[in-house]
């Protein structure tokens, strides 16, 4: 007979994925042990196995969980009736928001893909490049001179991405700026060069 689940589970979960991304993302995954999540934890090894069979089980939970967010977010806000300048502000907000909560999560999908199994690596990488499609697709309607060609629309997004991404290695939510009002100037920052700019 299956042992049920306790009214606490997923709250335990969660708090387990925590702890064990910030270790993976401060000290490295291969450098952390099954042992160090546990006592991150509070706990022993038996009950943490108790919600997560192994160490990879963890890292292919907390990848699988973080970029499926990301790109459920964005497939709703692509189905709002903002125009296009307004739903790229609305991306770039829920982008920043996600990574001032899940700051290492974030730093642990950019520095520990190689770690994960051959089968979810392929499909968070799906996921990935469908993040950034869905950001080449809204600047080509914002610039459609500058998408005729593929690759340049493609390198746009990736700038934008570069600009972005890396945020977590500095910005701290808690400071003066809130992550909202960072994503509006990086916006600005961005459009203002990008709707300026001369076409390749």
């Amino acid at each position: 007979m299956t042992r049920p689940r306790s009214p606490d589970y997923d709250n335990i979960q969660e708090s387990i994925v925590k702890q064990a991304a910030s270790l993976f993302a401060h000290r490295g995954y291969a450098a952390t042990s099954i042992n160090d999540i546990a006592a991150a934890c509070r706990c022993s090894k038996s009950r943490l196995y108790h919600y997560f069979e192994s160490k990879d089980a963890i890292l292919v939970f907390m990848l699988t969980e973080h970029v499926d967010k990301l790109l459920a977010g964005c497939n709703d806000i692509l189905a709002g009736r903002e125009n296009d300048v307004a739903r790229f502000r609305r991306l770039i907000r829920f982008f920043m928001e996600i990574y001032a909560v899940s700051s290492d999560k974030h730093a642990v999908m950019l520095t520990c893909l190689e770690f994960l199994p051959t089968n979810v690596r392929k499909d968070v990488i799906k996921k990935q490049r469908q993040l950034i499609q869905i950001v080449t697709d809204i600047l080509a309607k914002i610039r459609p001179d500058r998408a005729r060609d593929a690759s340049n629309a493609h390198i746009d997004a990736m700038l934008f991405f570069g600009m972005i991404n890396w945020t977590y290695t500095w910005f701290k939510p808690d400071g003066d700026v809130l992550p909202t009002e960072l994503a509006d100037r990086a916006v600005s920052l961005f459009l203002d060069g990008y709707i300026k700019s001369k076409a390749f």
